[in-house]
Parts: C-alpha cells; sequence; structure tokens
C-alpha cells in the first residue's frame, strides 16, 4: 500500500469521501473511522455518507477495495516485467509489498481485518490477491527451469510469508535491527528473491550396494567334508 493506493480525490465528494475514508483508516484504525470524522475530513455533511454510500460499512468497503486496485496496478507492472528480468522484478515486488505495509499499517491491517478476527477470507483483498499469488507461482515456476508446480508454490508461499509476517508484526524483529533501514529492506528482499528463483537442487546420486552374486540356479553346493574316523586299536 503505497502512494499510489490513494485514489484522487477530485471534485466529486464521493471521491472525497473514499479518500478521507481511507486516510482515516490509516490515522485511526477501521475500528475508529467513524461517520463523523471522515464527513468532516472529506469536507461533506454526514448525510452525504447516506446518499452515496447508504452506510460506513459500504463507505469503508469503497475506501478498501480502491487502495486494493491501485496496489494491484502497481504490482501488475512488477509482474509483467518477470520474463524479462525475474530476479529485478521479484525483488521489486517484494519490496513494494514490504515497504507498503511498514508506511501504512492500520491500512494494510484492515485490508485483512476479517481474516485476523473471523478467520473470513472472503473480503476484497483475499479474492483480488489470490489470483496474483496463483499467477505469481506460475511466474517463478517459468523463470526457474526445471522446478515443478509444487516446488514453485512452496517458494511463492515462503516469499510472501516473509514479507508479510514482518510488516504486520515488526515490533517482533525489531531487536534485531535487521529491517531497520530502507537498504536493509533491500537487501532482505533480495535475498528472498535469490532464494525464490535459486535452481532446484540435484537429486541425490544413487548409491550401488555390493552383493555376493547368488550361484547359478542349477548347481547344488556339494556338503562340507567329514572329518575321517579314527581307527580301532
Amino acid at each position: 500500500m503505497n502512494d499510489r493506493d490513494r485514489p484522487t480525490a477530485a471534485d466529486d465528494p464521493r471521491q472525497r469521501l473514499v479518500v478521507a475514508a481511507i486516510e482515516q483508516i490509516e490515522q485511526h484504525g477501521i475500528g475508529q473511522a467513524t461517520v463523523r470524522k471522515i464527513a468532516a475530513a472529506a469536507g461533506v455533511n454526514i448525510a452525504a455518507v447516506n446518499y452515496y454510500f447508504r452506510s460506513k460499512e459500504a463507505l469503508l468497503a469503497a475506501a478498501l477495495e480502491g487502495s486494493i486496485r491501485h496496489m494491484l496496478e502497481d504490482g501488475e507492472e512488477l509482474l509483467a516485467r518477470m520474463p524479462g528480468d525475474p530476479m529485478d522484478a521479484l525483488s521489486g515486488l517484494l519490496d513494494y509489498y514490504l515497504e507498503g505495509c511498514l508506511r501504512y499499517p492500520n491500512l494494510s491491517r484492515a485490508h485483512l481485518n476479517d481474516a485476523f478476527h473471523g478467520d473470513d477470507y472472503s473480503g476484497p483483498f483475499p479474492v483480488l490477491f489470490a489470483p496474483v499469488i496463483e499467477r505469481l507461482r506460475g511466474l517463478v515456476q517459468a523463470a526457474v527451469p526445471g522446478l515443478d508446480q509444487r516446488a514453485a508454490a512452496h517458494r511463492v508461499v515462503a516469499a510472501l510469508s516473509a514479507v508479510f509476517f514482518p510488516a504486520f508484526f515488526a515490533g517482533l524483529f525489531q531487536g534485531l535491527g535487521a529491517l531497520g533501514s530502507p537498504a536493509d529492506r533491500l537487501a532482505y528482499v533480495r535475498e528472498l528473491a535469490r532464494q525464490t528463483l535459486a535452481p532446484p537442487p540435484s537429486p541425490p546420486l544413487a548409491t550401488a550396494t555390493a552383493t555376493a552374486p547368488a550361484p547359478p540356479a542349477d548347481i547344488t553346493p556339494s556338503p562340507a567334508p567329514r572329518g575321517r574316523r579314527p581307527k580301532r586299536g
């Protein structure tokens, strides 16, 4: 979620309400974004919310979906570069997700609010982002010769998890200082991209087991010689 994720406010009161809702979500969190605050930030009266959206919930949904679509447009530019320069494009995509989530933490969490609190993945972000994940799996598989679909899926899960987890829970890793600067974060996402695009490991060489040859089937082993009996005196 970067600056482009915020729709441009024009003279249209409806659009101003959407932009104001996004700003209020980021400043106060989705649970504290009230109709009064949104209307005041948009420079309209409270009745305008009902006129254009019928409810606060519909306004918040429109605001979140608008920011998601801008995020997807930016991500599409990077995904389109994957076939030509996989390393640079994937690094840029992971960096975009990480920086956006860190810059706009409340807006980013709002996109997954229902997933966090109700295990509900039917909202706009999970639904609209699912095709991106599937497409990224195909691009990774195409970029790494010999990588099958399942292995490509594992790598995409690992890379996205390694971006979103420290973005949503940055305080857990604050003591390490590993992602404290843009340079640190860029080095981090480039390492993730390198791991994601690394050649698959070679299969282990088969080891030959030495076994004694079996006797031919048509030969019966000779009986062991018996000891000579002692002569009687």
